[in-house]
């Protein structure tokens, strides 16, 4: 069975990258929802028709919001994941470097 050498750095790089990211997208919710926060009279004073613009705009700002948190959200779970993981290998090191210790020490070397 080949050993696993992982790169416990680029582990923390691509958490820290998962988090920028996440942080990347909340300010892109952030910027659509207040795109959305339109003066009255924005789509003028049609009869039914600004009504019906103004309702298929607040849609596409509540969906792109809905999606940039939604990919926040993800973002922010794969950036734990991989903390997660990275201390799991840290642990996993010290368990191995601890054995070898006490190893080293039940012989006298």
């Amino acid at each position: 069975m080949p050993d696993i050498d992982v790169d416990v750095q680029a582990v923390r790089r691509l958490e820290a990258a998962a988090k920028r990211v996440a942080t990347a997208l909340t300010a892109l919710e952030s910027g659509i929802t207040s795109a959305g926060d339109l003066p009255d009279g924005a789509f003028g004073h049609l009869p039914f028709v600004s009504d019906l613009l103004r309702e298929k705009y607040a849609e596409q700002v509540t969906g792109g919001s809905e999606l940039f948190r939604s990919g926040h959200d993800a973002f922010e779970r794969v950036g734990g994941a991989l903390a997660g993981t990275a201390e799991a290998y840290e642990r996993n090191e010290q368990d191995i470097d601890a054995s070898f210790k006490a190893i080293g020490a039940g012989t006298g070397r």
